[in-house]
Parts: structure tokens; C-alpha cells; sequence
């Protein structure tokens, strides 16, 4: 094909392309992407991007993508992306029309670094919820950099001690630095759909796994509001939340639950953690010890509604 046959044709797809409405936020992360792309380099950099991962039902996020993942990389995911829906008007129509493929993730990496000075290293990635200037989810993003800032700083002063502590016993700063001490943020999609948004952030130190730390979100994006276990599972959600759980805990053969008076399973509060699965349950999660042995782990129970 001749250029300008090429060129008259690109223009001609070029016109019915732009009558498909396409997210606007397509724009802005491609922009961010090929100015990426321009510096020729694979440096460590802060990336924004989309979090929809290639099979709809698993939203686990790829842990530390930060040191795989360059500008090169991510420029051009996002450029071979848009190369489809401005070259292909069919494609764009697809996208468009399906809400599986056209829908832009909510929950972008809104920095990811990792920091290294010899006796430990931090590695973050910080998720924000896209288009939040306002209402719960603003209130979401700014928790989240907060909690996030408060655990690495608390992380760095523990470590510290730990280090004076091991030094004062004789131990040696090639010793310690061998040890090789890594703290990780990271997070975790549960589920997305057009009205809800589950996410879970952690923080873990894996020379000491009390300092551990997991917050869980639950918006309705419908309204920008906060999603409860009284708004899934109605007014009496408690009642129905500990007979679910009871029964999960009486058909558990592993014998590592406690018994109530030895500190078991009573009954939820209702600043009871839990997340939202696929199938739009909640998950009510309990931390670890809090009712089982710690060879349990963190207690998941699917309420069915």
C-alpha cells in the first residue's frame, strides 16, 4: 500500500473513530506513557497505571511490578492499546460496547518505589482510586498515603533499634546487613464491577510479622459512599454474620479454633474487617490469634447472602 493510500485511510478511520466515546482517562495515562517512551531509557520511575489484569476473575496484582516494570514498558502496553482503538473503529466499538473489556480500572499504582540502604529495603506500591476529588473515596486516597507513610516510618525506627540491639550483643554490621531485612506495601483488587470496588492494603516486615498491618475499602462508586456489612447483608447482619461463621467454625476439622471461653469465636462488631468477594459476598476477616492458633493464619468466612 502506498503511503497515501495508507495515510487517506488512517484519516478515513480516523473519523468514525472519534464519533466513539472513549474514557478520557485513556488520554491522559497515554500521554504520561509516551513521554516515558521518549527518554529512551529504562530508569526507575513512578508509574500510573491501569489495573485490569488478563482474566477478569483474578484481580491479584503481580507483586513488586516495580523493578520489572520501566517507563519503556508501560509506554508501550498503553501505546499498543491505543494504537488499537484509533486505528481499528471495530475495535474501539468493542471496547465501548463491552463492559469487560472497555472498563478502565478505578484503582491505578499511584507510586511504586523501592529504597535501599544497606540494612533493609522498602518496597511500595501505593494504589489510589481514580477520579477521587471528592467524597469517600478522596477520603480513601488520603487514608492510604497516610497509613502508608506512618508504616514506613515507623518500620525505619524499629529496624533501627533492632539493629542498635543486635549490635550491643556482640553482633556486626555485615551480620546485620546479611540478614537483608525487606519491608513490603503493597495491595490487592478483590473486586471491581461498575457499582463496587474492594481493596486491601498491607504492610508486612518480614523480620517481624506482628508490625503487620491490613486495611480493607469497600466503595460503592455509584454514589462515592462507603459500602457496610448492614448494606450487604441488611439490619440484622450481625445475627447473620455469627451464625454463618459458627457453622464454617463447627464443620472445621482442623481443630486449631479456639474455644469461646479460651478466647474463641463469639460474635462480629460492626467495625468487623472484611472484603467483597467475586461473587459480591462479604468476607469477614479476623486478624491472626484473634481466634484460632496462628497455624490458621488470618481467618476468612464467606457470609452467602
Amino acid at each position: 500500500m502506498k503511503a497515501k493510500d495508507l495515510e487517506e485511510r488512517l484519516l478515513d478511520t480516523k473519523k468514525i473513530y472519534e464519533k466513539i466515546e472513549i474514557p478520557t482517562e485513556l488520554n491522559e495515562r497515554m500521554g504520561l506513557a509516551l513521554g516515558e517512551m521518549s527518554k529512551g531509557t529504562e530508569q526507575k520511575t513512578e508509574v500510573i497505571q491501569t489495573r485490569r489484569d488478563e482474566k477478569r476473575g483474578n484481580h491479584m496484582k503481580k507483586k513488586w511490578s516495580w523493578k520489572k516494570t520501566t517507563g519503556l514498558v508501560a509506554a508501550c502496553a498503553v501505546f499498543c492499546f491505543t494504537a488499537g482503538l484509533n486505528i481499528s473503529p471495530t475495535f474501539a466499538t468493542d471496547m465501548q460496547a463491552n463492559p469487560v473489556l472497555g472498563g478502565i480500572s478505578k484503582v491505578l499504582t499511584f507510586r511504586s518505589y523501592e529504597i535501599s540502604d544497606g540494612d533493609k529495603t522498602i518496597s511500595t506500591e501505593i494504589p489510589q482510586v481514580d477520579g477521587a476529588e471528592e467524597g469517600y473515596s478522596k477520603e480513601v486516597n488520603e487514608q492510604i498515603q497516610k497509613i502508608v507513610a506512618d508504616y514506613e516510618a515507623k518500620a525505619a525506627k524499629d529496624i533501627e533499634a533492632y539493629k542498635e540491639a543486635f549490635l550491643a550483643t556482640g553482633g556486626t554490621e555485615e551480620e546485620f546487613q546479611a540478614k537483608n531485612i525487606k519491608v513490603n506495601v503493597d495491595y490487592e483488587v478483590k473486586s471491581e464491577t461498575e457499582d463496587i470496588l474492594s481493596l486491601v492494603l498491607t504492610g508486612y516486615e518480614d523480620w517481624n510479622a506482628s508490625t503487620a498491618v491490613t486495611e480493607y475499602y469497600n466503595i460503592n462508586l455509584k454514589d462515592n459512599s462507603e459500602i457496610t456489612l448492614e448494606d450487604l447483608l441488611g439490619p440484622d447482619y450481625i445475627n447473620i454474620a455469627n451464625e454463618s461463621i459458627q457453622a464454617q467454625i463447627a464443620a472445621d476439622s482442623s481443630g486449631l479454633y479456639f474455644e469461646e471461653e479460651m478466647g474463641g469465636f463469639t460474635t462480629i462488631t460492626p467495625e468487623a474487617n472484611f472484603y467483597i468477594n467475586e461473587a459480591g459476598n462479604p468476607v469477614i476477616v479476623f486478624q491472626k490469634y484473634e481466634i484460632a492458633a496462628g497455624a490458621a493464619g488470618m481467618p476468612e468466612f464467606e457470609i452467602r447472602k
